[in-house]
């Protein structure tokens, strides 16, 4: 017997808990992820060392989604790749006086469904300095963002791990009394040279899976129509290549084995950032949020009032109530620059440097989609106003290093709201009921505004309001399910580019930097 309508309304009302989760997971940007598995295999691969081929130790991790919708990207979150190179095998490998290596990694990853795969290459995964300890094995902590992989039909998607290869670049000893040599640092007076040690070339070690292991890292439900296909379970993976064979292939056969029979697997490049905004920033600082100078330093404006320029900030936020993460601006899909007006004012004297700084960044309108704990699918538009950006750079001391202060309102407004694909009227003023207020800090060498980096904030997330029609008051739910305080914000801000007047734009392509760890 088929339910009554006044049924399935009861059941859309009860599953907006739904809805309060994909708002987490769209706060304070765009992008969001269902329940998520995390994953961790540890495998032994054979590499094909300078000494000759060894075993070595590679645990493998990330936060995948537990189930997604055909034709929509299956985003996984930051991977990592540890590796544990024995010290035998260092010996050949490293020249004399290595005291550091960096390193990047590349993983061949199976992706299949059913009797069709693809392989996708993730290398993007990279391992900051790390210093090379005396006499013990060197282990190297990869981390980084792979692309998205979309299904065009329903089935369990699944990810297995396949030839790995790692290119380590020595660092060499600086001879005694020679001093590195390196760019020069800072906002204003006080810069210092940082010492960035000379590296020699890297080193290539191909590696393959040892035989008889279970290689599968993560299986993902893929919901929509399927073509009859056993979806069971993936196919057996391909034989691993051997180490010292080159990984590399002509672009139609990598073309074909990345987007194989309706598996699109991606390519590890970003795509290129949403244009600059051509007009300069019309907003106001917000005066509130300036600190006032010492005495007998005064406060002057730029004559032609500030520099234009332009950059592309990306984040990850999670929310506290949610235990949840999500992305904010995706690189992924192209990111949403920042149009910025650099040395708008400042207040400069003794031991005292003060920059101000004013910004425009406006999200355009996401749309997110969330399971609830029923697994039934929750989508729903987000619109997004914010204030100004006013930023804040102050050094005090002519060694001291500059501190960076963002300060940024945005309010959320949900509409559109689905819940198994019947709409949940919100209403039109389904909002906060008060801008969230951020307050990135970042610290010099981390960060300087034009060069880009790390920012972090803690915020707050205001109660709902307006959410409901027909007498039937939402706000109550919204808020006791995701507001309140504990919330952490993580952005990367790219370097900025130079604007060129007359509408000519920048003067190279804004950097697009990767999610941040």
């Amino acid at each position: 017997m088929k339910p009554s309508a006044t049924s399935r309304r009861r059941t859309v009302r009860a599953s907006a808990v739904g809805a309060l989760a994909l708002v987490a997971g769209v706060l304070p940007g765009a992008g969001s992820q269902a329940q998520e598995q995390r994953t961790r295999l540890t495998a032994d691969y054979a590499c094909a060392f300078p000494s000759g081929t060894r075993q070595i130790e590679v645990e493998l991790s990330g936060r995948f989604p537990a189930s997604a919708t055909a034709g929509q990207p299956v985003r996984i979150g930051e991977f990592h790749a540890d590796v544990v190179l024995p010290r035998q095998a260092l010996e050949k490998l490293l020249p004399a006086g290595t005291e550091s290596v960096t390193s990047e990694a590349e993983l061949t990853v199976q992706v299949a469904q059913g009797g069709r795969s693809a392989d996708a290459r993730w290398d993007a995964l990279r391992a900051d300095t790390t210093p090379v300890p005396a006499g013990q094995d060197l282990t190297l902590a990869h981390r980084g963002t792979v692309p998205p992989v979309t299904a065009a039909r329903g089935g369990e998607l699944g990810f297995t791990a396949g030839a790995l290869a790692l290119d380590v670049t020595p660092a060499a000893q600086q001879p005694d009394g020679e001093q590195p040599t390196g760019e020069k640092t800072g906002d204003g007076p006080g810069e210092k040279p940082a010492t960035t040690p000379p590296a020699t070339a890297p080193v290539r070690i191909g590696c393959r899976p040892a035989e008889g292991q279970e290689l599968l890292l993560a299986a993902v439900r893929i919901g929509g129509p399927t073509d009859g296909a056993d979806t069971s379970a993936p196919p057996a993976p391909s034989e691993s290549p051997d180490p010292s064979a080159s990984h590399e292939r002509p672009e139609d056969e990598q073309d074909t084995a990345r987007r194989g029979n309706g598996l699109d697997v991606g390519t590890a490049q970003l795509p290129p950032a949403k244009p600059c905004e051509q007009e300069r920033p019309a907003g106001e600082l917000d005066r509130s949020k300036l600190p006032e100078p010492p005495p007998g330093i005064p406060v002057r404006e730029s004559p032609i009032g500030g520099i234009h320029w332009c950059a592309v900030p990306v984040a990850v936020s999670n929310v506290y109530k949610l235990r949840g993460a999500m992305v904010i601006n995706d690189p992924r899909d192209g990111a949403t620059t920042a149009n910025l007006l650099i040395q708008k004012e400042w207040a400069v004297g003794p031991g005292y440097n003060q920059l101000r700084h004013l910004g425009e960044l406006d999200l355009p309108d996401a749309r997110a989609t969330f399971l609830d704990f029923d697994f039934m699918p929750v989508s729903a538009g987000i619109e997004f106003t914010s204030s100004p950006m006013t930023i804040v750079t102050v050094q005090r001391g002519s060694s001291a290093p500059n501190y960076a202060t963002i300060y940024l309102s945005q309010t959320l407004r949900m509409h559109d709201v689905k819940v198994n694909g019947v709409p949940l009227d919100v209403g039109p003023r389904c909002r906060t009921a008060r801008p969230v207020e951020l307050e990135l800090k970042g610290k010099q060498p981390e960060y300087e505004v034009l060069k880009g980096g790390i920012l972090r904030a803690k915020f707050e997330i205001p109660p709902f309001t307006g959410c409901g029609t027909g007498g039937e008051d939402l706000d109550p739910l919204f808020t006791a399910s995701l507001s309140g305080g504990g919330n952490y914000l993580k952005l990367v801000q790219g370097p900025p580019c130079l604007m060129r007047p007359g509408g000519l734009g920048c003067v190279a392509p804004p950097k697009v930097p990767e999610l941040p760890k």
